[in-house]
């Protein structure tokens, strides 16, 4: 039985955030990841044909000047100088079987007379639906804007509390705007689950979470046994209130009340001269079978062209790839790679900061235990990078 200061439990950018922060304070750090790789949202799907490698990010898909806690990150394990720019394409709206800009999905007169609401307007207590249709007009929200809002995290957003769906950060003016990194997003989980001071264990889900002698026992699926007197869960909330049933009930209960949506997403990968499809950065369509396509356009590539379509739940393989093929106007067999990926998002309602701050009041409360991802703050990747600072501050008894 391998004994550790902290188990971290999800090796998603949450999980790898926190487990970063411990072992640069020398806490002796185990993380139990389920996947064969690391990074969740982060983990970009890597192809290589005739010696041509290729990456799609199927998950999370661009960071920004404004993650201050990632950027420090980046700098302090060296990979700061891997950071790329992304290619200034256009993001498009599919209107009748045609890709058009977003500005055509606008009426200009209904967001000119409503334009000016943005000046005395509160998110707080607001939805997105209410606020934002009082700022561009409720048809221009409901015809064209509230779709862009929903392709965010692949669900419907219309009752998001206004406040949590965009957030304003201080930006870092020696970065650029918006990035990636050369490797794609996975190369920074890779980074920093390769610190000295962090063992990582892939491929094996943790199956119970129990007490005994004081200390947190986790078992996972292979039958290997974690022992450590701190326990950190960074996982989807269903998952961490059920391991948590045993250790803490209070906990458990109060994370089974929070919502959430499963994204069906589906990659594909195209060589370059089999598609007509013009750059773009994502594709947008309404009431659609997907939420959104998201291109590789914005890294372009010698060989081939990446995207990732993240569809709507309940669909058939065979509507997905119908849905694919007509949108990228190419035939089935001009797809030389397929791939799949399916991501938890919290579904977030008017009242969630009290609920985070209940599930924050428990947590203080109880021993040793921390949670983290990206159902506190919002859903962005530095929000569960600071959630995972903050945790490691109280773990560290600096809050």
């Amino acid at each position: 039985m391998a004994q550790q200061d902290v188990v971290i439990i999800g090796g998603g950018i949450s999980g790898l955030s926190l487990a970063f922060y411990c072992s640069q304070a020398g806490m002796k750090t185990t993380l139990i990841e389920k996947s064969k790789t690391v990074g969740g949202s982060f983990a970009s799907h890597q192809y290589s044909s005739n010696n041509d490698s290729f990456w799609l990010e199927m998950g999370a898909h661009t960071c920004y000047s404004s993650y201050q806690n990632l950027l420090g990150i980046v700098e302090t394990c060296g990979i700061a100088d891997t950071i790329i720019p992304r290619e200034k394409v256009p993001f498009t709206l599919l209107k009748n079987g045609e890709v058009k800009s977003i500005m055509s999905g606008l009426n200009i007169m209904e967001l000119l007379v409503n334009g000016p609401n943005i000046f005395r307007l509160k998110k707080d207590n607001m939805s997105v639906k209410e606020y934002y249709s009082k700022i561009v007009g409720a048809n221009n929200y409901r015809n064209t804007v509230s779709h862009f809002f929903n392709a965010v995290p692949s669900q419907m957003t219309d009752d998001f509390p206004a406040d949590m769906m965009f957030k304003s950060r201080p930006k870092r003016k020696d970065v650029l705007k918006n990035y990636t990194f050369k490797g794609g997003l996975q190369s920074v989980a890779n980074t920093i689950a390769a610190r000295k001071g962090i063992e990582v264990r892939t491929g094996s889900a943790a199956e119970s979470v129990t007490m005994s002698g004081g200390k947190y026992v986790v078992k996972t699926e292979d039958g290997q046994e974690y022992t450590a007197s701190t326990l950190a869960l960074a996982l989807p909330s269903a998952i961490a209130s059920r391991l948590l049933q045993n250790v803490n009930q209070a906990v458990a209960h109060h994370l089974s009340l929070l919502k959430f949506a499963d994204v069906d997403s589906v990659g594909v990968v195209v060589r370059k001269e089999n598609i007509s499809l013009k750059p773009v950065a994502a594709i947008i369509s309404p009431n659609d079978t997907f939420f959104s396509m998201v291109s590789r356009d914005t890294v372009p590539d010698n060989n081939f062209r990446g995207f990732a379509f993240h569809f709507r739940p309940g669909l058939d393989d065979n509507a997905k790839f119908k849905r694919i093929t007509e949108v990228l106007g190419i035939g089935l067999p001009k797809i030389e790679h397929t791939t799949t990926k399916m991501n938890v998002v919290p579904s977030l309602r008017l009242g969630h900061r009290e609920w985070a701050q209940k599930i924050d009041s428990l947590l203080g409360g109880a021993k040793n235990l921390y949670l983290t991802g990206n159902y506190f703050g919002g859903m962005a990747i530095e929000d569960c990078v600071s959630r995972s600072h903050d945790e490691f501050d109280r773990m560290a008894g600096k809050r």
